[in-house]
């Protein structure tokens, strides 16, 4: 019998019957996050206890999204179910034993890949008029689509121009030529329907900045050179109108890669001493 909170995020379970499938899908997401996934490490070693209700409310949340009719088959999906396999067993009094294991220090070869894809990265502003795979583009989306997310949200979209008319949409302070565009986006519609936009706002913008440098290191990786640039409100416009987008679907960056045309020289830093201000 799956027990029935009182309320999720405020929605009534009539409500959460009829909500978009998006915000119920984030609100699964978050809840599993916050209530079993920050919660189950500490029980694991024996730092608190297992609560009463652990668990409780991921499964009654997955219950309606599974009576929905909706996906039990996609990553996130498959993410959550397995948590609360966990939870379950905790809660009823049993073990758990994972098979993940803990990082372990890169050997030295390792370490050298590491330092040439950190340290080796620049910003690319000139590309070779050659097409970009849709292979890679693909490996470059999903990279950016694992980065960090502020409480597991999951709003980042992403918009692909290829085309230079689509991509003159786009206001830049560099000439486009030859590059394919990715426009860093987020449905804005889950954060307002959990109040994190007001709650914490500024995870929406750093949750889009990791997403973007995520891509930008398998570019430099896949051997493209890249870029990472902003954008203001009359882009966002543009792109809204032209794609139909709903208000709350929202442009936030974006970068351009493509085969390189230009080796720059690699931007220096100040040392690390100097921007050291406290160290405990």
């Amino acid at each position: 019998m799956v027990s029935k909170p009182k309320g999720v995020f405020g929605f009534t379970e009539e409500e959460l019957t009829r909500v978009d499938p998006v915000v119920l899908r984030t609100l699964i997401h978050e809840r599993t996050h916050h209530t079993i996934e920050v919660l189950i490490y500490r029980i694991l070693a024996g730092k608190m206890e297992v609560p009463r209700d652990f668990g409780e409310t991921v499964e009654f949340l997955l219950d309606l999204w599974r009576r929905r009719g909706l996906p039990m088959d996609a990553p996130d999906i498959r993410w959550v179910v397995n948590y609360l396999r966990l939870a379950k067993v905790l809660r009823s009094g049993g073990t758990v034993k994972l098979e993940t294991k803990l990082p372990k220090p890169f050997t030295e070869e390792e370490m050298r890949v590491v330092e040439k894809l950190l340290f080796g990265r620049r910003s690319i502003r000139q590309w070779a008029p050659r097409p970009v795979p849709e292979e890679m583009i693909r490996k470059i989306l999903y990279a950016g689509l694992m980065a960090p997310q502020g409480c597991n949200v999951g709003s980042t979209r992403f918009i692909v121009l290829r085309d230079p008319e689509e991509q003159r949409l786009v206001s830049s302070d560099i000439p486009i030529e030859n590059g394919v565009m990715i426009l860093v986006c987020q449905d804005m519609h889950v954060y307002q329907a959990l109040g994190f936009d007001k709650r914490v706002p500024q995870n929406i913008y750093y949750d889009a900045a990791a997403a973007a440098d995520h891509m930008l290191l398998m570019a430099h990786a896949l051997g493209l050179g890249g870029v990472w640039l902003t954008h203001g409100e009359e882009t966002q416009r543009r792109i809204g109108e032209y794609f139909g987008l709903p208000e709350t679907f929202v442009t936030r960056c974006h970068i351009v890669v493509g085969w390189p045309a230009e080796a720059p020289i690699k931007s220096a830093r100040m040392s690390r001493d100097e921007v050291i201000i406290g160290r405990g």
